[in-house]
């Protein structure tokens, strides 16, 4: 018997968190269930974000994806381009075209909205200090909720919580990575067997051209400059010691 009875995934927003519920989780559903453990799912809609939830406890299996920051920053500016223009497919979740065309975001409005969006600072550490309720508001607003309130986050108790994580992934793995590796290490994890079909995944099928273009544009003097906004997202990012590393890529 497992010594887990819930897997959690962190889902941090622009983080490839729709690819690997789709295309891993959702698919082992039902073998976790029949080993009594619970995929714990959110609210399916863009609240699905929960932070890190009260009710973790020791017999939860948590799992998060974490993503190069200024790569981050940049998604999350094209994805909020695109639901101002309504270009986003909500069945879906992606960016559809405009006029036939794929959307672009020029530079500009990347450091215009960098300079607005005060609470995004760190954004995917904030990811494992905030618990909202996700029927009362989402993770975003509760960012901006303690940006406003000027809240210093807690370095000490954030390293506690992602040193707690079972599974960091980083976002780079999981677009390279023999999905087989990865099924195997949650499947030794929680001490069961687990078999998934993996020939339907579709690396393409939530990729933002978008976000890939614009970033494509950027010298390291822009990128520099953008991640001094994520500084602590930049010092986890690079420490390997905090990630799941995979043997082999694809």
């Amino acid at each position: 018997m497992s010594k887990y009875n819930k897997v959690y995934f962190l889902h941090i927003p622009k983080t490839g968190g729709r690819f690997l519920t789709k295309y891993i989780l959702q698919p082992m559903d039902n073998v976790l269930k029949d080993n009594g453990i619970e995929l714990v799912k959110s609210p399916e809609d863009m609240r699905q974000h929960a932070g890190w939830p009260s009710w973790i406890d020791d017999q939860t299996y948590i799992i998060a994806v974490f993503r190069e920051p200024c790569e981050f920053f940049v998604s999350s500016v094209c994805h909020a381009a695109a639901g101002k223009k309504g270009l986003i497919d909500k069945e879906k979740w992606h960016i559809v075209k405009e006029n036939g065309k794929d959307l672009r975001v020029d530079k500009q409005e990347l450091y215009d909205t960098l300079s607005i969006w005060g609470y995004i600072n760190n954004f995917q550490s904030q990811n494992f200090m905030l618990s909202p309720n996700p029927e009362v508001r989402s993770i975003l607003h509760e960012s901006m909720a303690q940006h406003k309130d000027q809240i210093v986050l807690d370095k000490k108790k954030l390293y506690d919580r992602v040193n707690r994580t079972n599974l960091m992934i980083r976002n780079s793995d999981l677009r390279s990575i023999d999905y087989s590796l990865l099924v195997n290490k949650i499947s030794e994890d929680l001490g069961i067997e687990i078999n998934i079909d993996l020939s339907e995944i579709n690396k393409e099928y939530f990729k933002n051209s978008a976000s890939e273009f614009l970033f494509d544009t950027l010298t390291q003097e822009d990128k520099d400059y953008i991640n001094q906004s994520f500084m602590i997202d930049k010092e986890i990012y690079e420490n390997d010691s905090l990630f799941w590393n995979p043997k082999t890529v694809l």
